[in-house]
């Protein structure tokens, strides 16, 4: 059972690195925002489909675009003097 859950999440990661990389061959830098844009299709059309996020992610991490939320970024900042 564990062996087939990892075979299955292995094959998610696999796809997504594929999606990744078309998407970066076709869209170039603009290649992060059309994950963002699949990302949230989907998950309007079926809430629990990770897919698109992981390739989101994918596209961050090989970019260097890495997703930081507002709270991070006002504590990265410091106070405002």
């Amino acid at each position: 059972m564990l062996r087939g859950w990892l075979k299955r999440r292995r094959k998610a990661a696999e796809r997504a690195a594929a999606d990744a990389e078309a998407l970066i061959g076709e869209f170039g830098a603009a290649a992060y925002g059309e994950a963002r844009r699949r990302a949230l299709d989907a998950l309007q059309r079926q809430p629990f489909d990770p897919h698109w996020s992981k390739v989101r992610r994918e596209i961050g991490r090989r970019t260097g675009r890495v997703f930081v939320d507002t709270a991070t970024r006002y504590l990265e900042k410091g106070p405002q003097s």
